[in-house]
């Protein structure tokens, strides 16, 4: 028989998680705002240009409408 993990992790959909004070999840929130505008401004371009040369290898002139990944967001 299996059972629940004991302390589940912040990430879990248990629904015996522990909860944030409301400071504690604006805190977390603003910090994830922060690194998140940090690596965009550091990689934006980088990933930028990934995606436009995946679009481009990936597009057919012919059949623009044939795309291998329909459907995938990524």
């Amino acid at each position: 028989m299996k059972t629940k993990h004991r302390y589940p992790c912040p990430m879990c959909s248990c629904t015996q998680t522990r909860t944030l004070s409301d400071e504690a999840a604006v805190e977390i929130h603003e910090f994830l705002e922060v690194f998140a505008a940090n690596f965009l401004s550091q990689y934006g371009q980088r990933i930028y240009r990934h995606y436009a040369k995946r679009a481009k290898r990936q597009f057919n002139s012919e059949k623009p409408w044939d795309h291998p990944h329909a459907g995938e967001p990524f």
